[in-house]
């Protein structure tokens, strides 16, 4: 048993590293991290609070709420309409874009390639993982206003 203890105690070490890259992840993208603590169900801002989000309702997580799905998709539908000749992801890409540039650069992440002749290119990607349905449907919903008019 001592052996087998030994063998797999690199596992404790690993976690505890995936938890804080999960912590440096949520402070560069501004956004928090849910996990259980010994008090139940915590989210962990990235300014460092930490809200206890135990209920009794979703067992101890939060659940989104489903109705977000329709009207979400219900605003892509009526962006994409007005822009026809673009593919779908055209549009979420220059959609992201359009939310980047308005937020502070939010989702950017810096890369370097190389080129064809071996040169280093600095370029970026975005990455919207983290985004809050709420923020981007909100987004959206400012689009399809300013549409409207």
């Amino acid at each position: 048993m001592e052996e087998n203890k030994r063998e797999f105690e690199w596992i404790d070490e690993w976690a505890k590293m995936t938890g804080e890259r999960a912590r440096i992840d949520a402070k560069a993208n501004k956004t928090s991290i849910v996990y259980r603590s010994e008090n139940g169900w915590v989210r962990e801002h990235y300014d460092g609070t930490i809200e206890t989000i135990n209920s009794e309702e979703n067992g101890g997580g939060k659940v989104r709420e489903k109705e977000r799905i329709t009207r979400i998709m219900s605003l892509l539908q009526r962006i994409w309409e007005q822009q026809t000749d673009v593919r779908f992801n055209q549009l979420i890409s220059n959609l992201q874009l359009m939310y980047s540039a308005q937020n502070e650069g939010y989702g950017q992440r810096m890369m370097k390639e190389k080129g064809p002749l071996g040169n280093e290119i600095k370029s970026f990607y975005l990455d919207f993982f983290y985004l809050e349905d709420d923020k981007w449907e909100e987004f959206l919903q400012k689009i399809v206003e300013n549409q409207d008019v």
